[in-house]
């Protein structure tokens, strides 16, 4: 349950909060940004779905031996460090202003 908030949380930062702005008009890299904190979030949210689905549904199948559950929560991990690497402007930084 604790895990789920947490994930749930992380796909919130990274759908709600890194996709803010200041800006009246985001640059071209702010919204390349977006895209990735969008892509990123979704993600997050589509491994929770299909963790619920796991657990409600096909527990009991051959799927068990494959600990679909741990890939799919280092999945989630991998989105989040994703987004978090953009936000930090590891990735797409923004490109020096000419005045």
């Amino acid at each position: 349950m604790f895990a789920v908030a947490l994930f749930l949380t992380l796909a919130y930062f990274s759908l709600c909060l890194f996709t803010k702005t200041d800006a009246d008009e985001p640059t071209r890299r702010k919204r390349q940004r977006n895209k990735v904190y969008v892509t990123c979030g979704v993600a997050m949210m589509a491994c929770i779905l299909l963790i619920v689905v796991y657990m409600l549904c096909l527990r009991q199948t051959a799927l068990a031996k494959l600990n679909p559950v741990f890939w799919l929560e280092s999945l989630m991990l991998w989105a989040f460090g994703s987004s978090w690497m953009t936000k930090g402007e590891a990735i797409l930084k923004d490109l020096p202003t000419t005045p």
